[in-house]
């Protein structure tokens, strides 16, 4: 996946946002409240280190706007990419869990299951999400060696450690990530990605 040294791959999900909290939101893009932003600098200043050679970025505001003024101060420009999108919930966009259940139960009980097995009412399915955040890790991490950071949301962690673990779809609600939380992953070529 990467050049003959590591590649250092630092994920970090935005913070509070404006908004009501607990919702689905994937394409809704609320911007960071005053407190996501204190929670992404704390952690930025751990996730720093070692500095990013790189910061690549969800387009959505709540990621790309933390992450453009943090490129910037390292004297770089962030790499946005539109792959790195939180999935679309569709119908089930700024509904609490209870809200999208009360549209169709079945539907959204499946879902919780095992995302493969049902998709939000106009929404993305799982199978295309996960496509398009493993393309585009792909695109980042090849060839590349140094610390890349990636400021993005709970569902694409979610499917890169997925992924790195060999987990199945269904097991991704038991990965817990708040607001501001990291999570590292060291990708050698030829080797499985080690998650640190």
């Amino acid at each position: 996946m990467t050049a003959a040294e590591p590649l250092l791959v630092t994920l970090l999900r935005h913070g509070d946002v404006d908004g009501r909290p607990f919702v689905f939101r994937g394409a809704a893009d609320p911007p960071l409240a005053a407190s996501g932003w204190t929670q992404m600098e704390r952690a930025y200043a751990r996730a720093a280190a070692p500095p990013p050679d790189r910061i690549a970025t969800s387009p959505l505001a709540r990621c790309r706007v933390f992450a453009e003024q943090a490129a910037a101060r390292a004297g770089r420009a962030a790499i946005v990419a539109s792959d790195l999108a939180e999935m679309r919930f569709g119908a089930w966009e700024e509904l609490t869990a209870d809200e999208a259940r009360a549209l169709d139960a079945v539907r959204y009980d499946a879902f919780r299951r095992d995302p493969r097995s049902a998709t939000p009412p106009e929404g993305e399915t799982y199978d295309a999400f996960a496509a398009r955040v493993e393309r585009v890790l792909r695109e980042l991490c090849d060839g590349h060696a140094g610390h890349l950071l990636i400021v993005t949301h709970a569902g694409v962690m979610r499917v890169v450690l997925a992924q790195a673990l060999g987990l199945a779809p269904a097991a991704i609600q038991r990965i817990a990530l708040p607001a501001a939380a990291t999570c590292r992953l060291s990708l050698l070529a030829g080797e499985s990605p080690v998650v640190l």
